[in-house]
């Protein structure tokens, strides 16, 4: 279409940041993040507290642990080296040992992880360098190039961390691989802008159109988000929108109508639109990472496909050429839009 190609010369000579970032996973062919096989860096870090998100461990920036106790045999081991006394052994009233983990007390320093031997505990997420990951990343050049994929910085949100994030795009416009970014859009235009030269798709997250819903549940104003979108598409970039629909959040008629209305004035110059239901799938993490009182969807059942046909018929009525349910970008996208799922 008439989209901006992200094309900038790079230098030639690009100094490596001397700096690693928390890196929660690096994963390989990928096919929901943008067109193609994609492998998706996902940092960890978000400045949105979205009470359904199903990636938790995703969220802060420091390193945590899981801790799977189905797995633990109680040897005591991360008893021993644990410097604040989060981890004990205890003994039960039949006189079995049993280990007391009190995250309050723990500081993060991870030594008990290695000395686990049955694996109940596993780091979530890890420092990787800037030749780690790219080394990592460009290891399946041959995958994008044959199927018109690339790599995806994700998160948490990649603009959290805006210069990690333009150095990891420059180095990857170098080695000619396409580059997308999905992120809330939330930070200031200046933060995104540098972007433009090397981003090649931008996917947006926009949870709701409901100013205060927008602040009030997800801990963040609505309308720097709202004028990076315009600013993004006046400026010729690819963007596509990602709408989580979420039970009881922003399913309603109205909000459907809110979407189609909004997304409605952008129809031409969007790259697409995906619906991702919401889904159960990140409800153990909370318990593995002893985060439970943060997940306020227990019990909250997935909606079922149907409900969300009439938000996807809406916008292909509003002229947007590419309507997913699911996301299936590269696979679903084309003029008729997936005839599975959209009449």
């Amino acid at each position: 279409g008439n989209h901006r190609i992200a094309t900038r010369a790079v230098p030639e000579k690009l100094e490596l940041m001397d700096t690693s970032g928390c890196v929660f996973n690096v994963q390989r062919y990928c096919v929901h993040d943008g067109a193609g096989i994609r492998t998706t860096v996902f940092l960890k870090g978000c400045p949105l507290r979205c009470t359904w998100c199903h990636n938790p461990e995703t969220q802060r920036t420091g390193k945590e642990f899981y801790y799977y106790p189905d797995r633990c045999t109680h040897c005591g081991r991360c008893a021993e080296i644990c410097p604040t006394g989060a981890s004990r052994i205890i003994r039960t009233s039949e006189g079995q040992a049993a280990l007391l983990l009190n995250r309050g007390l723990c500081e993060a320093c991870m030594q008990c992880v290695p000395r686990c031997l049955s694996n109940a505990r596993c780091i979530a997420g890890q420092e990787m360098s800037f030749e780690e990951i790219l080394k990592e990343v460009l290891s399946d050049k041959p995958f994008y190039v044959n199927s018109g994929g690339g790599v995806t910085i994700s998160g948490g949100d990649p603009l959290l961390f805006p210069e990690f994030t333009l150095t990891l795009a420059k180095y990857l416009k170098k080695e000619n691989v396409n580059v997308a970014i999905e992120t809330a859009c939330f930070p200031r235009w200046k933060v995104i802008e540098p972007l433009l030269d090397y981003v090649d798709l931008f996917i947006v997250d926009l949870k709701s159109l409901n100013p205060e819903k927008h602040e009030e549940i997800i801990g963040w104003p609505l309308e720097p988000i709202i004028e990076n979108i315009r600013l993004l598409i006046e400026s010729g970039a690819a963007i596509r929108i990602h709408l989580p629909i979420v039970p009881g959040f922003n399913d309603s008629d109205n909000d459907f109508e809110d979407y189609i209305r909004f997304l409605e004035g952008y129809a031409d110059r969007l790259d697409g639109v995906d619906i991702l239901n919401y889904h159960t799938y990140g409800e153990g993490k909370y318990t593995f990472l002893g985060r439970d009182d943060d997940y306020e969807f227990k019990g909250v059942e997935e909606n079922p496909t149907e409900k969300l046909l009439p938000l996807a018929r809406g916008l292909k009525q509003a002229k947007i050429t590419s309507v997913t349910v699911g996301g299936m970008v590269g696979i679903t996208q084309g003029k008729c839009g997936p005839v599975k799922h959209v009449a």
